[in-house]
Parts: C-alpha cells; structure tokens; sequence
C-alpha cells in the first residue's frame, strides 16, 4: 500500500531525515536519525520513490521498518473516531454504569466529560487513565453528559466519538448522607498481594457480590453467600465513609451459617459492622447484628445464621434484602493502612 512520505512523522518523534533517497524506480532505504540518536530504517520495494501527480509529496510504496527509532511500526492507537457503548443506556445517580470501547494500540486512555456546557468529574471516568475496557462510572448529579476518550501512545492519539448519555436521579435506596456518606466505588485487591496485580478496578461497593462474591480478579460473581474464605481489600475506603452492601437471601438450607473476620494481613483500622435491612444503619435493634471498635488482629465480628437469633447470633430470614454496612469506628484514624482521607480494610467471609 502506497504511504505519503510526510506521514512518517508519526513513526517517532523528532525524526531528522540522515540520507539521500537514490534513484526513483528502484528499492529506496531512507535512514532516519531522532534526536535521542535512535535510527529508523525505511525501506520501499522495487517501484522506489514517486511524487504524487500534480502535487509536490512523495510517495513510498511497500514501505518495512525496522531500526530502534520506529516506535514499532504501529503508529497511533486505531481506529480514530471510535463509538462508545454505555451500558445500561439510561443510567441513574449513585449507581455505577459501564463505558467500553474497542481501541488498539494505546498506553493510556482519558475521559473527559461535560455536563450542559461545563467540565465535570465522573468517579472511574475522569479519573483514570487505564486503556481497559469497560470502566464502571458514576455519577453523582443528574443531567444530559457528553462523554469522549482519548487514547493515546508516543506515536499520537485517537479520539472517540462525543457520547450524550443521559443520567437520571435515583430513586431507589435512601441511604443517610450524615455524618458520613456512602462509599460507592474503590479498587477491590485479592490475594496474594502483589504489587499491581491481583486487582478488580473501580469495583461497586453498593453491591454485596461485587466485593465477597469473588475470591480472585477474574472469577465470575458467586452470589450470596458468595465464596467461602474471600478475603477481598477494600483498598480505598474514606474515613468519613461507609459502605451499605445490598445482598439478597434467598431460600437457603436453615442450617447455614456464616462469620466475618477482621483479618491482620491487609490490615486496617478498627470497624464498625452491622447487618440490618436499612442503608447505613449501625443501630439494628436486632440482636448480634452489631460489633463495634473490633481490630484487625483476626478477630471474628458478625456471626450469622438462618434461625434463632442470639446476642452473639444475627438471625436472617430467607427471601429478604439485607445490609452489610461497614464503617472505620474513629474519623480520624491514622492507620493502618491509612493514607490521607482514604485507608483499606481485608474482610474475610466464610461459610458452611
């Protein structure tokens, strides 16, 4: 496929042309030299170099690379003007929905996002930089946004198509904004612990499955009572947050029962835990549905189980919506785990 010659500015950065071209009609190399001294090698086939007809660019056809100056041959991230899906199509404030698109090529890709005019930030949009797809977003103001990604490499970038998404508001759970608010999103770090690996993104944490029913960062969702023995690291949790994850019980055998544990690898600051059918309640009036102050030194906080409540049993009934609501018991806790505003907390869940 013939290749205009001006195009080669996008194989690397600062290429200075380092040789004569020989004669047209004849295999043509073309040695480039960067400014780092890095050299790119472009060789055409038999047919050589060519102006275009009525014009004053040259044109090299059967064009190889090959040298360290290349940038690889692959030039920008592919295609330009790419679609993005979003999924649900009409999402709501508060709860996260997914963006993805199909984009080669790429080291990084940014969102950008307008809401009637403005710039605004969207949590896990604008905020990241990562080239995987899809993102879980959310949003905390409803309105009519323009979303758009660029993708980027060190040859150039590519731009995806503007994305109206209109976001509604929620209607669905009331869930208290005081004293602290609700957590709704954070990474999500599974063992073992290594540096950059092991790790679902921008996970939901209104969702109990999303954090407990996962034991690695690729398994599918197990639901309620999710994986026996996951131990997931909520790896940024705010001070003056909470997290209210929702599950479901559905009818299960009356003989299963269950615990929590504040595990010491991991670690975190003291909890407050409760279970309770309301968002953000740590005053169930039902018995052994609340620990509180409990550290992570591998102590056990809520025990469950499907009949007879106790002050050490928390009774669940089959067939009902419930909370998990965890929360750090001081605001001002300086650790573990802790670094500015946010610090992580391994909570393990088992089973039988």
């Amino acid at each position: 496929m013939a290749v205009a010659l001006r195009r080669l500015v996008y194989l690397t950065s600062a290429l200075a042309l380092g040789a004569f071209f020989g004669t047209a009609n004849a295999q043509v190399t073309i040695h480039l030299t960067t400014s780092q001294q890095q050299t790119c090698d472009v060789t055409t086939d038999v047919t050589g170099l060519r102006l275009v007809p009525g014009g004053t660019d040259l044109v090299a056809t059967g064009v190889t690379l090959s040298g360290s100056g290349c940038g690889g041959g692959s030039g920008p991230p592919t295609p330009n003007n790419f679609p993005l899906v979003v999924t649900p199509p009409a999402p709501v404030t508060g709860t996260p929905f997914q963006v993805a698109w199909n984009v080669s090529g790429a080291t990084s890709c940014t969102g950008a996002a307008d809401l009637n005019g403005s710039s605004v930030i969207l949590s896990g949009w604008t905020d990241v930089t990562s080239t995987t797809s899809p993102r879980n977003v959310t949003a905390t103001t409803a309105g009519t946004y323009t979303l758009s990604l660029t993708c980027a490499n060190t040859a150039g970038s590519a731009v995806s198509l503007p994305t109206v998404v209109a976001i509604g508001q929620g209607t669905g759970e009331e869930c208290p904004s005081t004293p602290r608010t609700r957590a709704t999103v954070s990474d999500i770090h599974y063992l073992p612990e290594t540096s950059g690996s092991h790790i679902r993104h921008n996970v939901d944490l209104t969702i109990w499955d999303n954090i407990w029913g996962h034991i690695t960062e690729n398994d599918d969702v197990t639901p309620w009572p999710g994986v026996a023995g996951a131990s997931p690291t909520i790896w940024t949790l705010g001070k003056t947050q909470y997290v209210a994850a929702k599950f479901h019980v559905g009818s299960v055998a009356p003989s299963l029962t269950g615990f929590y544990k504040n595990v010491s690898y991991g670690a975190g600051p003291n909890l407050d835990m409760s279970v309770s059918q309301t968002c953000g309640d740590f005053a169930p009036v039902q018995a052994g549905c609340l620990r509180t102050d409990v550290p992570a030194t591998d102590q056990g906080m809520i025990y469950w189980r499907m009949t007879n409540p106790t002050s050490f049993y928390c009774a669940l009934t089959p067939n009902t919506d419930y909370y998990l609501n965890l929360q750090f018991h001081d605001p001002a806790t300086t650790g573990p785990g802790c670094g500015g505003a946010t610090c992580k907390t391994t909570i393990q869940h088992n089973h039988n």
